[in-house]
């Protein structure tokens, strides 16, 4: 398939929605607690239909909008810790900085605000698993057998979609990093479209095995597979229209 019609497939069928209203965030909310609480049971005690934390009120919300249905067939979040201050963390700090190799990279010497954190990235049942995998929140290239025959052909862009949306977001905030804890098969598969993380750590148990990762500016502009450039293109020039930023700088999050 030719760059210019993974693109135009794309906008036929779906649109990215930036979060940044309360009717937008309950629907962001509501899958995250379909996929996280009921589903994976992963997160404990939300109320009904809204799994969040307080990382949220630093975080960039995105939904993507399945557009012949109207459904919402996925969300993810940034979280952009304010540089102003430096008592907000990553999630993965949190709870994973343990897993970090200093030789590799060293969290204390970044200047914070410089890098976020790509998390809950959540896909509902119906645009996402194939039988057998109904423990799994995503999967690149694999998708529900009893879904209809359109989510069986649309879900390889759903979860692609997701990710070059905080890609675009990563490049156009001019962030220097953005890390992920993901599954290493993950980081594989989003490797062969181009989207070539770094591992940073080792592989731990958290939501399952999964590791730290990274990935910088340049790592993203040399390795993106030219099929795909056209889709990325695409999603940035969705996203233009949408985001508050002014050379980078974002007055609704300057906590």
């Amino acid at each position: 398939m030719k760059n210019i019609d993974i693109a135009e497939h794309f906008q036929k069928y779906f649109r990215v929605i930036y979060a940044d209203k309360e009717t937008l965030l309950k629907q962001v909310y509501k899958i995250r607690y379909e996929v996280f609480c009921e589903e994976l049971a992963l997160e404990k005690n939300c109320p009904k239909d809204v799994e969040k934390d307080e990382y949220d009120a630093y975080s960039y919300h995105f939904l993507l909008q399945h557009i012949p249905s109207g459904a919402y067939a996925g969300t993810v979040r940034f979280v952009s810790p304010p540089s102003g201050h430096p008592e907000y963390v990553l999630p993965f700090e949190k709870y994973c900085l343990h897993s970090v190799d200093k030789s590799i990279i060293d969290l204390s010497t970044l200047k914070h605000g410089t890098y976020g954190e790509v998390s809950r990235l959540a896909v509902p049942a119906s645009f996402r698993k194939r039988a057998g995998e109904q423990k799994k929140p995503y999967v690149i290239g694999n998708y529900n057998q009893q879904a209809s025959e359109d989510n069986k052909r649309l879900f390889p862009y759903i979860a692609i979609g997701l990710y070059l949306t905080c890609c675009a977001l990563f490049i156009n905030k001019q962030l220097d990093y953005t890390f992920v804890m993901i599954e290493p098969r993950l980081a594989r598969a989003m490797s062969r479209i181009g989207i070539v993380f770094k591992q940073a750590g080792d592989v731990i148990q958290y939501h399952g095995r999964r590791a730290p990762f990274y990935i910088t500016q340049d790592m993203l502009s040399s390795n993106l597979k030219p099929e795909i450039m056209g889709l990325y293109s695409l999603i940035n020039n969705q996203l233009a229209t949408q985001l508050p930023f002014r050379n980078g700088v974002d007055a609704d999050l300057a906590i």
